[in-house]
């Protein structure tokens, strides 16, 4: 009988796994993030400058000052993509007792993991398009038309979206570690693994992602320092997680 481990212990694992390890992994996340926000900090320059422009002469901001900045966040999403990779890479070196280095964040960008972290990047942000195009659509009549008649059906718009993009979501959660554990592995193929894996296990995985929330809430008293910690330790829960999930107890089950 297959037995997983629970919350409490999961995360009892993350943090003795953790002790020690704290500013490797903080150090790795900052420099990576500041990478992000360089660039978020370039495209959108512009705009901000012509949003303060428009308040100065009461016109309107540039279109195209918008669209740079659109296009930077899509870039911003991609790198996070590749952030995310990379820590799984530290998480998954720490936990299985390996020498692990910030640098290991940059893992992705080494050029046999380039192509595959980017696709599996690629195919989180294009569900997350799909699954947010009805509301953009009902958005658009809002703030185009002032049609306040399509507030229902953008916000049930919203719901359906989020009712089917969390469970995908989840499912393809641990397709980073199955990626660093197969390499040699198609992307399809690890795509395919990752909803395997998960079925059956959604659940545990959001319910495990909705236990940090209170933790979340209280790092907005620190204004954001607290999330330094947060990350490493929600990250490395999520790495035992996919260990024991690959791995769990087997118990005999009692004869008749």
């Amino acid at each position: 009988m297959v037995q997983f481990a629970k919350r409490y212990e999961l995360k009892d694992k993350a943090k003795d796994t953790l002790s020690g390890n704290y500013g490797t992994l903080i150090l790795g996340g900052f420099l990576f993030s500041l990478i992000i926000f360089l660039v978020l900090f370039l495209f959108g320059f512009a705009l901000f400058l012509s949003f303060l422009a428009s308040l100065y002469t009461g016109g309107a901001y540039s279109m195209a000052a918008l669209r740079i900045f659109q296009f930077g966040c899509v870039i911003a999403h991609i790198l996070s993509g590749f952030l995310g990779f990379g820590t799984a890479c530290l998480c998954l070196k720490l936990a299985c007792g390996q020498p692990a280095y910030y640098t290991d964040v940059f893992y992705g960008f080494q050029r046999q993991n380039l192509l595959k972290t980017l696709l599996l990047t690629a195919i989180r942000l294009a569900l997350g398009y799909v699954c947010r195009l009805p509301f953009d659509y009902f958005k658009a009549a809002i703030s185009g038309a002032q049609d306040i008649s399509s507030l229902w059906p953008a916000l049930l718009a919203c719901l359906a979206g989020c009712c089917i993009y969390i469970p995908i979501a989840l499912a393809l959660d641990v397709t980073y570690f199955l990626l660093l554990d197969f390499p040699d592995r198609k992307t399809a193929g690890i795509v395919s693994d990752s909803f395997r894996l998960m079925k059956g296990s959604r659940s545990r995985l959001f319910l495990l992602q909705l236990s940090f929330l209170p933790l979340r809430l209280l790092c907005l008293l620190t204004f954001g320092v607290g999330e330094l910690w947060l990350e490493p330790y929600m990250h490395m829960t999520y790495a035992m997680f996919y260990l024991d999930l690959i791995n769990p107890k087997r118990t005999q089950t009692p004869s008749c």
